[in-house]
Formats: C-alpha cells, sequence, structure tokens
C-alpha cells in the first residue's frame, strides 16, 4: 500500500494533485485544515485485510475495538507524523547546507574538503532520519502493548455473561427458599440483594442465615431471674396464661413459691381466672384477681414483699372500652411493670404487627413466641422479630409445664424454620386417569 500526503490553498486543487499522482483508484484516508490550505493524506493500493494484519493489532480487531478502516487511517496518521518529523529533518539539513555555504564564501575548500563535507551531511541526514524512524516505531510499540494489557485484563464478554446469568440464578433459588420460609417480602428482596458476590447456594444461604440470626435481637437472661413485676399482654388465645403457669413453674422450681405471686386483670370474662388459679393451687402460689373493690396497684402495695409477680391481662378486642381500661392501669401503674407481648406463631405477620401498635403504648419491654410447635412455618415470626426490633425472651413448644418454655436463643427460630420447610408436606399432582374424578388434575399433599 503506497500512502501519500497531498497539500494545497483549496480542496479541487488538491483532489486534482491526487488523481493526477495517485491516478483514480486512489482511497482518501483523511483531510485536515492547515495553515495555508489543506491537507489530504491519500493511499493506492488500500486493503483493509493487509492493514488490519501490519503492525501486530490482529488481537485489537474484537468487539468494542477499532474496525480494519480506523486501523488504515491511524496507520496513516502514524505515517504522516513521520513524514512530518522527516521534513523537519530536512529543514534542519538544508539550514545546515546553508551555512555551510556561507562559509565556503568565506573560505576556501578544497576538492577533499567538499567531499568530506557532502558525507557528513549525508550521515547527519540518515542519522537524523533513523532517530524520528526509530522513535516514531518505539511510540508504536509502546501504545500497541499498553492495549494489548487493557484487553487482556477485561473478562470476556461471555464470561461476563456466564457470571450474570449465574448469578441470577442463584439468586432466584435463594428468593425461592425464602419464600417457602414465609419471610415478609421487604426481607426477602434485602437478603437476595447481598448475595450477589456468592458463587454457591451453600454459601448464599449461610451468608442469609448470618444475617437473619443477627437480626433478631435476644434477651439474654430469663425474666424469672431479674424478678420485679412482669405483666403478659396480647390478643385471646395467644398462649398468655398457659405461658404464665410455665413461666411460675419455672420460677418455683429455681428460687420456691414463697416469694412469687399470680394477679390477673381478666375480671371482663365468666371464670377467666380459673385456669390461673389452678396453676396457683398446683404451684402452691397465691393468685389475686384485680376487681372493681381491688384495682392493680393496690394489690401490688400488698405484694412488694414478693421478688416475682407475674400478671395475666384479658385478650380483649382494642376497640372494647374494656382493654383501654385495662392497659391504662400498666401504663399508669405507681409500680415498675414491664410488659412482654406474647405473639402466637400460628398468626398472620400483619396481625402480629397490629397487636404490636396496639399494645406498644404500655411499653414493651420484649416479646414471647408461643405455639411454636403448632407452626406450619415460622418465617412470620421472624419477620415480626426483625421489624419490630423487640427483645425476643422466651419461646414455648407444648402444652408440657415447664418443659415447654425455652429461653430464646438467636438461632432457635431460623433453625427451627429450616426444619419445617425441610419436613414440610409434599404437594403431588395426580391424573385424572388415575381417580376416575372427571377434573383434570387434583392436588394432594403427603407427610
Amino acid at each position: 500500500m503506497k500512502v501519500k500526503r497531498f497539500l494545497s490553498t483549496s480542496m479541487q486543487d488538491v483532489l486534482r494533485m491526487v488523481r493526477e499522482d495517485l491516478g483514480p483508484d486512489a482511497v482518501i484516508l483523511s483531510n485536515t485544515k492547515v495553515d495555508g490550505g489543506i491537507e489530504l493524506v491519500a493511499a493506492l493500493d488500500y486493503e483493509e485485510e493487509l492493514v488490519s494484519q501490519e503492525n501486530v493489532i490482529p488481537s485489537l480487531i474484537t468487539q468494542g475495538e477499532p474496525n480494519p478502516s480506523q486501523l488504515a487511517r491511524m496507520y496513516a496518521d502514524k505515517h504522516v507524523k513521520l513524514q512530518r518529523e522527516m521534513d523537519t529533518a530536512r529543514r534542519k539539513i538544508e539550514s545546515v547546507k546553508s551555512k555551510r555555504n556561507q562559509k565556503k564564501q568565506n573560505v576556501e575548500l578544497t576538492d577533499q574538503n567538499i567531499a568530506d563535507e557532502k558525507s557528513n551531511i549525508i550521515k547527519e541526514e540518515h542519522a537524523d532520519r533513523k532517530d524520528s524512524d526509530w522513535i516514531e516505531l518505539s511510540d508504536m510499540r509502546a501504545e500497541i502493548l499498553e492495549i494489548k494489557g487493557m484487553i487482556s485484563r477485561q473478562p470476556s464478554n461471555s464470561e461476563s455473561i456466564k457470571k450474570t446469568r449465574a448469578t441470577s440464578l442463584l439468586q432466584q433459588q435463594v428468593e425461592k427458599t425464602l419464600q417457602s420460609l414465609c419471610l415478609s417480602v421487604p426481607i426477602q428482596k434485602s437478603l437476595v440483594e447481598s448475595i450477589k458476590e456468592q458463587l454457591d447456594f451453600e454459601s448464599a444461604w449461610e451468608k442469609v442465615g448470618r444475617q437473619i440470626e443477627g437480626a433478631v435481637t435476644v434477651d439474654r437472661t430469663e425474666i424469672i431471674d431479674h424478678g420485679g413485676v412482669v405483666a403478659l399482654v396480647g390478643p385471646t388465645g395467644s398462649g398468655k396464661t398457659m405461658t404464665i403457669g410455665k413461666m411460675a413453674a419455672r420460677y418455683v422450681m429455681k428460687y420456691g413459691a414463697e416469694s412469687i405471686a399470680l394477679v390477673t386483670t381478666d375480671r371482663y370474662r365468666i371464670a377467666a381466672h380459673e385456669q390461673l388459679k389452678v396453676f396457683g393451687r398446683i404451684l402452691n402460689v397465691p393468685v389475686h384477681t384485680v376487681d372493681e373493690t381491688n384495682n392493680l396497684d393496690a394489690i401490688l402495695d400488698g405484694l412488694n414483699h414478693k421478688k416475682m409477680v407475674l400478671i395475666d391481662t384479658a385478650g380483649l378486642m382494642h376497640s372494647d372500652a374494656c382493654w383501654s381500661e385495662q392497659l391504662q392501669e400498666l401504663k399508669l401503674s405507681k409500680h415498675d411493670v414491664k410488659s412482654y407481648l406474647v405473639v402466637s406463631a400460628v398468626g398472620q405477620y400483619q396481625v402480629m404487627c397490629s397487636n404490636y401498635y396496639n399494645y406498644k403504648v404500655v411499653g414493651l419491654s420484649g416479646a414471647i413466641i408461643t405455639k411454636v410447635d403448632e407452626a406450619v412455618s415460622l418465617g412470620e415470626a421472624l419477620s415480626f422479630l426483625i421489624d419490630t426490633r423487640l427483645k425476643a425472651s422466651y419461646f414455648t413448644d407444648g402444652q408440657r409445664v415447664p418443659e415447654d418454655i425455652h429461653l430464646m436463643k438467636k438461632q432457635d427460630l431460623f433453625d427451627k424454620a429450616q426444619a419445617l420447610l425441610n419436613s414440610s408436606e409434599r404437594w403431588v399432582t395426580i391424573n385424572s386417569n388415575e381417580t376416575g374424578l372427571t377434573q383434570d388434575s387434583l392436588l394432594f399433599h403427603t407427610a
């Protein structure tokens, strides 16, 4: 390929020069406005494939790198730059010649001196041109090596796509498992977002477990060890009275029956306090009832000598006037009453949160999770503890007193949630042909 530079005062003139010099097959590579006119670079016998293979640039023709036409222009720019360097060298030589000619007028030189001067001029011109070529080639080589290094450090598109696809599939797998645990949607999204850098399900799920356990707050010591006045609040059916009985039995076994008393504020329902009195007779612990003649503070005044007082409250609807009256007794008591919200694990997440907002007016000290043995999933209870940040004190998992009440640990609910998931019932699709029924298929679950 022959590349040549043309310079003229107008575009018509410079194009004429190209046609006259290189002929009609010449290819225009670039044109630039310069002082005095227009500079145009043209090539003859231009072959894109040849250009792309010259000057060790084949590895650059990848996605996002220069195409052959661009490489040709790069080559032309280098050629023009080299020509300019050579022109500069020629001007220097001409300057040297001019100076020497001036000296020639003043000093008579012999034929040998003239021959020597010519030889020196030729050597200087050759040296200048050689140095210019060497510098240009060195610069080009350095640029090429730098570009090669950048390309080698970048992952290929296929590798990037594979990694993105694998991450997406892993996140989908984790998200599906979290959905099976019945965790709340915001918590699911947060956990899935956190495992982007994980490479396999095992490591991703391990990280999920650490985050869930870290988000659950627990009371590291038992309520009965703190002593004082403790009230259990919550809706009907949450298990308040049974939990009171278990806590009282646990206290009696550890500290004796002399320093504990039981109190019920449920004076609104007929025989509502009978179950608590049964526990009192079994444990030999006195049971007191708040009513019209004995308010809560009066009863607590009479129990100042007791180290532990457990208060069982009525599970009323928050729309009931008696419900508000009961909470006011707890909130306005002159005694330091610590209230714990009793939350059934079989409840819905929205119901749990609603109860929290209804009862937090009394100043909740923590939560007790009940009926864990009856739940088909524990994601709701986990989500509730994470979102409300209530300290989990106990959890209960049966009817035995006091065996089925346990001090909560950070990993307890998550481990039990996974165990429930692993042993959950499987859904099996049975074709209608096998059953003789008219429906296309029926879903049955087997243990």
